[in-house]
């Protein structure tokens, strides 16, 4: 079968076409289809995760430098959600340098091994001056290669409700790291799942008494306590979680709805409020608890407000039908507010602390966290001008479309299958000869084309499954698509050596979804996006994107998709033009079944400019050269 994911289908008015395809291939075609003349080494990846000295992501603007054992620079990157992520070509010994300020500078050398492996390091900043130091020096364990996959195995079996195979996992991992924290937490959710709360409760102490900012252990016992009647030291609980993960909005909506139990609002409405800004659309639970704030604070014009809203944006969430009783309530109250014990919701999932185990456990290692679990640090006190942003922004992504009749580039693919755990079980490499062609045809018309190895076929691809459109999703910012989209900027962020503005996007309920669609023979599936753009305040280019699905489409059995895009400014010669293409490219996604992890790297432009009247025809490429492309060609 021929997949394609896509960003979405070409010649329909203001439709942009990107998607996902594959068909059937013979033996033979599998074996040697076109696309494995492109065949390379495959790059090691190398992720260095920066930590506060409390363990949490560093929250500060930082910069971390890879060198060759000769002290040759490899690269260097920006930290995004306490992470950064290097790609290299062979194996050897490498140093980190992190650099953060207020922080010693920090350096430590890796092995990296053969091509294709993928190794994580963490590293815990000293403040300048040893401050908190013992602390910093007193982080989390950190698990082996081989305990970690056991790790993520038994945590995967516990959200799957597998306790058998959980126990054999964890086990394993405990003959190893018996006194790691995220051990001990696991086996404390497991027995929770089997409802054996007092021995849960065990482990759970043992994990912070390891390590007193373990935020999930904090949460579960939070939990417990609440289940045991003591809302005041469940709150103390959940704020210790907060102080350990302040930008987790669930953390902070657990501490609301235990602050609205014992009946302090204000603290309540403090943290409801937070959990919606950190949260965005997946904060469902944070308005209820908010709007009952509300009502306990006789604010009842607010509180309809915040459900009416909240039913308008999100209508299909799970805690709708708790929202439209609330309001029904409201109605035949007469106008007087209901009180938050007639109101109350449950905690934050009624089955106990199981939840902790589930969507809140350790980081899942396959795919980067949803952009909406964690909102990235910015500069207090800095408006944003939202409206500016989005106008300048939006003319960029016209002159682009605009300049780039034609672009052409060397694109190399890596491509993984992962195992339910996350691991890879099959990895492959292509490079191809790379065209694209992003023309508005006709006003309202955006037409998208893609070429590699001078071909459209789709079989190309690994897998049989065709990934297209990624270059072009930063349209999402032109002014043909702008309604689409309901956007808020979180404030001012610093990327690189410089500043970017913060933006979140999500698809317009009120709009249908045509950015990105998910195509299998004759079926095709829109899908509704939402993410978080970094825009640079000198220049208004989309530096860095990042997207997830609104929500999981279960007909065509897609539960996750994550996409992240780094943008570079590219420099033709002729004319001495700049523009600013995509340089890397990765997309994780849960479909059909199957998890899969691509990395796509651009590099080598080339750009053609043709008269506008002039009609684009396939590109024939394969001598190298291309015959009949268009008369005027600018290399860099």
């Amino acid at each position: 079968m021929l997949v394609r994911i896509s960003l979405l289908a070409r010649f329909l008015p203001l439709l942009l076409f990107c998607a996902l395809f594959s068909t059937p291939l013979s033996r033979a075609q599998s074996q040697s289809g076109p696309g494995q003349q492109g065949i390379r080494r495959l790059q090691s990846v190398l992720t260095v995760e920066v930590r506060e000295p409390d363990g949490s992501p560093l929250g500060v603007y930082a910069v971390v430098n890879l060198y060759a054992l000769g002290g040759d620079s490899v690269g260097s990157a920006p930290l995004r959600g306490g992470r950064a992520e290097f790609r290299v070509h062979s194996s050897g010994r490498y140093t980190v340098e992190v650099s953060a300020p207020g922080y010693e500078k920090h350096t430590e050398q890796v092995e990296l091994g053969l091509g294709g492996q993928r190794q994580i390091i963490l590293v815990t900043l000293v403040p300048e001056g040893g401050a908190n130091a013992s602390i910093a020096q007193a982080g989390a364990p950190i698990l082996a290669p081989n305990a970690q996959k056991e790790l993520s195995k038994a945590l995967e079996a516990i959200r799957e409700n597998k306790l058998n195979d959980a126990r054999k996992h964890l086990e394993k991992v405990t003959q190893a790291a018996p006194a790691n924290p995220d051990v001990n937490y696991l086996w404390g959710s497991l027995y929770a799942r089997l409802e054996e709360w007092a021995t849960a409760k065990t482990y759970w102490e043992k994990a912070v008494q390891i390590y007193p900012h373990h935020a999930f252990s904090l949460a579960a016992l939070a939990q417990l306590t609440v289940r045991e009647g003591d809302l005041p030291g469940a709150i103390r609980y959940f704020e210790r979680a907060v102080e350990a993960q302040p930008s987790s909005w669930r953390f902070q909506a657990a501490l609301a709805n235990a602050c609205l139990r014992n009946q302090e609002f204000e603290k309540a409405q403090s943290h409801a409020e937070r959990a919606i800004e950190l949260g965005k659309d997946r904060a469902g639970q944070a308005r209820i608890i908010l709007a009952q704030a509300l009502l306990e604070k006789n604010d009842r014009r607010r509180a309809v407000k915040t459900l009416e809203t909240f039913l308008l944006q999100q209508p299909s969430d799970p805690l709708a039908p708790e929202a439209h009783r609330i309001l029904d309530t409201l109605v035949n109250s007469a106008g007087a507010a209901p009180a938050a014990s007639t109101l109350a919701v449950a905690a934050p999932v009624n089955s106990g602390v199981a939840f902790v185990a589930g969507e809140l456990a350790l980081p899942t290692l396959w795919m980067p966290p949803d952009v909406d679990e964690n909102m990235p640090a910015t500069e207090s006190g800095v408006a944003c001008p939202l409206q500016e942003v989005l106008d300048e922004a939006g003319i960029r992504l016209r002159g682009f479309v605009d300049a780039v009749n034609r672009i052409s580039a060397t694109e190399s693919l890596d491509d993984e299958v992962l195992d339910r755990s996350g691991f890879p079980t099959k990895r492959e490499s292509r490079t191809f000869s790379y065209v694209a062609s992003i023309q508005e045809s006709s006003p309202g018309l955006l037409r998208v084309d893609e070429y590699r190895n001078g071909s459209a076929a789709l079989d190309l691809f690994p897998e049989h499954i065709a990934t297209l459109g990624l270059t072009s999703l930063a349209l999402i910012f032109h002014p043909m698509f702008k309604d689409d989209y309901d956007f808020s900027c979180e404030g001012l962020s610093r990327w690189r050596d410089g500043l970017a503005w913060q933006v979140h996007f999500r698809q317009n309920p009120q709009k249908p979804a045509r950015m990105r669609g998910y195509r299998t023979g004759d079926q095709f599936s829109p899908v509704a996006l939402r993410g978080r753009a970094w825009i640079a305040t000198d220049t208004f280019q989309v530096v860095s994107l990042e997207t997830d699905i609104v929500a999981p489409i279960p007909k065509i059995r897609l539960k996750a998709e994550h996409i992240s895009i780094e943008y570079a400014p590219v420099r033709f010669r002729k004319n001495n033009q700049e523009l600013w293409l995509p340089q890397n490219a990765e997309l994780f996604f849960d479909y059909g079944g199957q998890r899969m992890h691509r990395r796509h790297h651009l590099h080598e432009y080339m750009l053609f400019s043709v008269d506008e009247k002039q009609r684009i025809s396939p590109p024939k490429m394969e001598t190298g050269a291309a015959p009949g492309l268009p008369e005027s060609q600018h290399n860099l």
